[in-house]
C-alpha cells in the first residue's frame, strides 16, 4: 500500500490512477459519479477520450474489477471502507486504441494449481467482452439459505417445523431434491432422492431433545456423489409452506395481497418460479399464521365484545347466535364516539351493504354520514349471513336506538328491496332517496336493443328531471323525455315515485347529495379488511375508525378558518363567479341580483329563486353576493353543521384501544361459538357489484335445491 503525505477525510478516498506507464493520485469522496472520475482522469491525460475511457482496480484477492457506472463507483467505495484503506490503484485504458489497433496482443496470464488431481486453468485477465451488455448484479435475498444447515448438534428452537424450513430454504439454494423418509413432531429424517438409483448416501437426521425441548441435528452427510447439484428455477420444494414464510411480514402489512403479486415478488427477490396457484395457497396460509384461523375467531366474538363494551362506554354492540347450534348469526356494532358524533353531523345517512371475502360468506352492512367538511363519517356496522329483509329490518332497529330522539333524518341508498321494505316499517317518516347514478344505471339497462344515442339523450334528460329545483322545470323536462318514448320509459318510471328521485318532489333535506357514493366510499376503503376472519375484522375496522377520528380531531385543531375548509372554498368559489353582478335591494331582506337571468334573494327566508340555496343548505352564489354587498357576516347565514367548532364536536370523543394480551388462548365453555353453516364456494370469489332493484337479472332453477334465483349448484349456499 504506497503510503500518502497528505491526509484523507471521512468518506474520501485516493485514486492512483496508472495510464501509459504514468501515475496521477486523485481525490474522490462520496458525493461524486461516475461522470465525475472520468472528467478528473481526462483532464489529467489529455489524449483520452472520455467515451472510450476503460477503468479496472483491484481488491484484496480480486482483480481486474471493473468500475463503469456510478453503481460500480458505490461498490468501490463500499468495498474499500470494508477494507479499512484510504486509497486503491485504478487501471486505465484507452478503449478506442485497445479494440481499433491492429497490432493488438493479448498476453493471457495463465494460474495453475499444482495440486495432485487438479487441472491447470487459463483465465484471460483481459476478457471486456461483458462490458459490452453490463447488468447490475443483484444480491438474492436466498443467498444466504445455504449456510442454513451446518455442523451436527446444530438447535433448532421452532421445532420440527423451524427445522422443515430452513432444510427447505437449503435445498433450494444448494440445487437438490429430498425425499423424507421421517417426519414427525419428534424426528425427522431425509434421504436425498437419488439414493435408490444413484447410491447417493446424502442425508440428515435431527430430533427433539427431552432436556430442551429443541430440535437438534443428530447426523448427517451433506456430499452428494450423485452428480454437480445446479440450482433450478423450479424446485419441488417451494411450496404453499415456504410462500407462506416469505411473505408473511407483507400480508401482516398489506391484507389485500395478492397472488400475482407474490409470483412476480419471489421470482424477484428470490429467484424462484413459483406457480400462481402456490401462492395463493402460500397467501392463505400466511393469513392464518397471521390473523388466526377463521373458524376458532367466531369463539373470540364475546370475549371481544365484552371488552369492547368496558373499554368504549356509550358502545352499542350486540351479538346474536343460535342458543340450540351454538352457530353466529349477527352482530352490530356502534362505538360509542361515533353515536355521539354523529349528532354534529348533518342528519343524512348512506346506506349500504357489501358481501365478505373471507372463508365463511357474510355481509357487512354499514350506516355512514357525512360531516361539515365533506368527508365520510362511519356510524355504525353489521355482519350478517346475508343482505335480506330481516337483516335490514334488524340492522335499521339497532341504528334507531343509537339516534337521537326526534331527529328527522334523511336516508339515501339504492334499491334493494329488503332496504326498501325495511325503511318503510322502521322509519317511516323520514325522506329516502335513490343513488341517482345506479337509477341512471338501470336506465341504461332497460333501454337495451335501442341505439346508444337513444339512450344517452333519455338518461341525460332524464337526469335533468332529477336536479330540477322545481314542478314546472321537472314537468317540462318529464315532456321532453317522454317525447320520443316507446313505453319502455314510461315502464321504467311505473313504480319509481317522483319523491324517491325527484328534488323537485323529495320530502325533507337532501343537502345536494343525489347519489350513495359516500357508502360506496365507506365499502372501498374497508376493502382490504373483508376478507379476515371475523374478530380481526371487527378489531380492523375498529383501529380504522380509531385512527380517522384521531387524524381528522388533530387536523382540525390548526383550522383557523370559522367555516370548513372544504365548504370556506366553496363560499370563495361562489363569490369570485359572482363578483361582477349587480345587486338591487328590495327591502325586507329581499334582494334582486342581476345575473343574467336575474334571481331573488331572500335572506331572513333564506332562499334563492335558482333554488340551489334550499336544495343543499349553504348559501349559493347570488346568496352570496348579496350578502357580501349588504355587509352581512356570511357565518349567520351557514348551517351550524359547516362550522369548524361543529367539526371538531363531531370528533371530541375517541375511540380506545381493546388490548388484546387479556384475551384468553382457549374461549370457555360459554364463549364458544360456531361459524354459520354457509361456507365459502370453490374458485374465485366475485368481483361483480350485487345488482340493485330495478337491474335485469336472470333467474334460473338450482340443480341442488330446485329453487328460482340467481345461484347455481356450486353456488348453492342452503343447507341441506
Amino acid at each position: 500500500m504506497i503510503s500518502l503525505p497528505w491526509t484523507v477525510m471521512a468518506g474520501e478516498l485516493i485514486m492512483m490512477c496508472q495510464h501509459d506507464g504514468k501515475f496521477a493520485a486523485i481525490r474522490m469522496n462520496r458525493g461524486h459519479d461516475f461522470s465525475t472520475v472520468i472528467h478528473k482522469i481526462c483532464a489529467r491525460w489529455s489524449d483520452l477520450d472520455p467515451d472510450s475511457v476503460i477503468l479496472n482496480y483491484s481488491l484484496n484477492d480480486t482483480e481486474h474489477i471493473i468500475l463503469d457506472n456510478d453503481d460500480d463507483l458505490t461498490t468501490m467505495f463500499q468495498n474499500a471502507e470494508h477494507a479499512g484503506i484510504d486509497d486503491i490503484m485504478i487501471m486505465v485504458r484507452d478503449g478506442a486504441k485497445f479494440f481499433m489497433a491492429e497490432d493488438v496482443q493479448v498476453t493471457p496470464t495463465a494460474k495453475s494449481d499444482t495440486g495432485k488431481g487438479k487441472q491447470t486453468m487459463i483465465v484471460d485477465d483481459d476478457d471486456v467482452i461483458p462490458s459490452f451488455c453490463s447488468h447490475k448484479k443483484v444480491k438474492l435475498l436466498s443467498s444466504d439459505w445455504s449456510d442454513g444447515i451446518t455442523t451436527v448438534g446444530q438447535r433448532f428452537e421452532g421445532g420440527a417445523s423451524d427445522f422443515k424450513n430452513v432444510l427447505r430454504k437449503f435445498a433450494i439454494e444448494r440445487g437438490f431434491e429430498y425425499t423424507l423418509a421421517k417426519n414427525d413432531k419428534v424426528r425427522v429424517t431425509a434421504h436425498c432422492k437419488y439414493r435408490t438409483v444413484k447410491k447417493c448416501m446424502w442425508h440428515i437426521h435431527a430430533r427433539i431433545m427431552p432436556g430442551n425441548e429443541y430440535f437438534h441435528i443428530l447426523a448427517m452427510d451433506l456430499a452428494h456423489t450423485c452428480g454437480f447439484a445446479v440450482r433450478t428455477l423450479t424446485n419441488p420444494h417451494a411450496t404453499a409452506e415456504l410462500v407462506a414464510d416469505l411473505v408473511g411480514d407483507d400480508v401482516r402489512g398489506k391484507h389485500q395481497t395478492r397472488p400475482v403479486d407474490v409470483v412476480k415478488g419471489i421470482k424477484r427477490d428470490y429467484g424462484i418460479n413459483i406457480s400462481y396457484h402456490q401462492a395463493w395457497w402460500g397467501i392463505e396460509k400466511a393469513r392464518g399464521l397471521v390473523f388466526g384461523d377463521y373458524v376458532k375467531s367466531f369463539s373470540c366474538l364475546k370475549w371481544y365484545v365484552g371488552a369492547a363494551k368496558s373499554t368504549n362506554p356509550g358502545s352499542h354492540i350486540d351479538l346474536e347466535s343460535d342458543e340450540e347450534t351454538k352457530r353466529f348469526k349477527r352482530l352490530f356494532v356502534a362505538f360509542g364516539a361515533c353515536v355521539q358524533g354523529f349528532n354534529h353531523c348533518r342528519p343524512l345517512i348512506f346506506l349500504d351493504a357489501a358481501h365478505l371475502k373471507g372463508r365463511y360468506r357474510g355481509t357487512i352492512m354499514a350506516a355512514t354520514g357525512k360531516n361539515g367538511n365533506q368527508g365520510i363519517f362511519p356510524i355504525c356496522f353489521a355482519i350478517v349471513d346475508g343482505e335480506t329483509y330481516e337483516n335490514w329490518r334488524w340492522f335499521l332497529e339497532h341504528l334507531r336506538s343509537i339516534l337521537m330522539p326526534g331527529r328527522g333524518i334523511t336516508f339515501i341508498s339504492d334499491r334493494h328491496t329488503g332496504l326498501l321494505m325495511a325503511r318503510r316499517d322502521i322509519f317511516p317518516e323520514s325522506g329516502h332517496g335513490y343513488c341517482l347514478l345506479h337509477l341512471k344505471r338501470n336506465l341504461r339497462d332497460h333501454l337495451k336493443g335501442t341505439t346508444r344515442a337513444y339512450r344517452e339523450r333519455v338518461v341525460s334528460e332524464f337526469v335533468r328531471c332529477a336536479f330540477a329545483p322545481t314542478r314546472e322545470i321537472f314537468h317540462q323536462n318529464m315532456t321532453k323525455l317522454l317525447s320520443r318514448d316507446d313505453g319502455k320509459v314510461v315502464e321504467f318510471l311505473t313504480n319509481l315515485r317522483y319523491e324517491n328521485w325527484s328534488n323537485a318532489f323529495f320530502r325533507g333535506q337532501r343537502y345536494g347529495e343525489m347519489t350513495s357514493n359516500v357508502a360506496e366510499s365507506f365499502n372501498a376503503w374497508i376493502e382490504a379488511e373483508r376478507h379476515l376472519p371475523i374478530t380481526i375484522l371487527v378489531d380492523e375496522l375498529r383501529k380504522k375508525i380509531m385512527n380517522l377520528m384521531s387524524e381528522r380531531r388533530e387536523e382540525a385543531s390548526k383550522w383557523g378558518c370559522q367555516i370548513c375548509p372544504e365548504m370556506d372554498k366553496r363560499m370563495r368559489a361562489s363569490f369570485n363567479e359572482s363578483r361582477t353582478w349587480v345587486v338591487s335591494a328590495a327591502g325586507d331582506g329581499v334582494y334582486e341580483v342581476h345575473s343574467f337571468p336575474n334571481v331573488t334573494v331572500d335572506i331572513i327566508r333564506r332562499i334563492c329563486s335558482c333554488q340551489k340555496w334550499q336544495l343543499t343548505g349553504f348559501p349559493c352564489s347570488h346568496a352570496v353576493i348579496v350578502l357580501s354587498s349588504s355587509g352581512k357576516d356570511m357565518s349567520e347565514y351557514v348551517d351550524p353543521y359547516y362550522f369548524s367548532q361543529t367539526f371538531r364536536a363531531s370528533y371530541s370523543n375517541s375511540i380506545h384501544p381493546i388490548p388484546t394480551v387479556w384475551m384468553p388462548e382457549r374461549p370457555v365453555d360459554e364463549d364458544f361459538l360456531l361459524p354459520p353453516l354457509c361456507k365459502k364456494p370453490p374458485g374465485r370469489p366475485k368481483n361483480k357489484r350485487i345488482p340493485s332493484r330495478g337491474e335485469n337479472v336472470t333467474f334460473i332453477r338450482c340443480g341442488r335445491c330446485g329453487k328460482m334465483g340467481k345461484h347455481n349448484r356450486q353456488t348453492c349456499k342452503d343447507a341441506m
